[in-house]
């Protein structure tokens, strides 16, 4: 038994979740504990919320997965929540702003940095 070579628990090809998406995971994340807490006070919604809540959950671990289809999924559905709050922006409330502020802010997330779009197309990083 040769002791002085020691396997790396992670593996060293394995490549580190870019900053702006581990944030749209931990936003995603976020999203889903406020309606599951909501979700045991409201009796009659619960099968609903908890739909959202599992989809929710469901498309973070695939951001930081690195799938594809999650960051589509994503970005539709924050583009959907950002103009169904822009079109009832006359109705809104504060929770209804954060939910524009946060989709929008989980769309740019996923879009705009480099180091998001080489993360979800498999591009080794630069540098």
């Amino acid at each position: 038994m040769n002791d002085a070579y020691h396997e790396p628990m992670i593996g060293q090809s394995q490549r580190r979740v870019p900053m702006p998406v581990a944030a749209a995971a931990a936003i995603l994340l976020v999203g889903a504990a406020l309606p599951a807490s909501m979700m045991f006070a409201n009796g009659p919604s619960m099968a609903t919320g908890l739909i959202g809540v599992l989809l929710l959950l469901a498309l973070a671990y695939g951001l930081w997965r690195g799938s594809g289809r999650a960051r589509f999924w994503t970005t539709v559905l924050s583009t959907v929540s950002v103009g169904y709050g822009v079109v009832t922006i006359a109705k809104a409330d504060a929770s209804g702003l954060l939910q524009i502020v946060g989709a929008s802010v989980i769309v740019g997330l996923l879009l705009v940095p480099a180091s998001s779009r080489r993360w979800f197309h498999d591009l080794p990083a630069e540098g």
